[in-house]
């Protein structure tokens, strides 16, 4: 996919639970012309707090949830913990940038495709 196909530069925020997967797949998105921005959250209340910060002071057309948290990568099902992790990012999103878009994506390759069926 390039940045001819993109009608727009979308802006997005992409997270995950590893860094080194966060930044090569940020890389790819800014690559691709979007505004791009791929942080690294925790399991817990301070991984939440980040979140909630980072939506409060920017806005999004887009947030794509990482598929070890979504458990869309079929290598690396669901459990009980990433499902309530989840669903509170779920709800997170929904409180702090209701009017984005959810993107879930099922391995860090399949971002920048998700991202234009959900956005495009």
């Amino acid at each position: 996919m390039s940045t001819s196909e993109f009608s727009k530069e979308w802006r997005v925020l992409g997270f995950g639970k590893h860094p080194e997967i966060g930044a090569v797949v940020q890389a790819r998105l800014r690559e691709a012309g979007l505004a791009a921005n791929v942080i690294v959250l925790t399991d817990d209340e301070a991984g939440d707090a980040v979140l909630a910060k980072e939506l409060d002071n920017n806005e999004y057309d887009g947030v794509v949830i990482g598929s070890f948290i979504s458990g869309q990568d079929p290598s690396l099902p669901p459990t009980e913990e990433t499902t309530l992790w989840f669903n509170r990012v779920l709800n997170v999103i929904h409180a702090h940038a209701p009017a984005a878009q959810i993107v879930l994506v099922r391995n860090p390759d399949d971002a920048l495709a998700a991202i234009f069926r959900v956005l495009g």
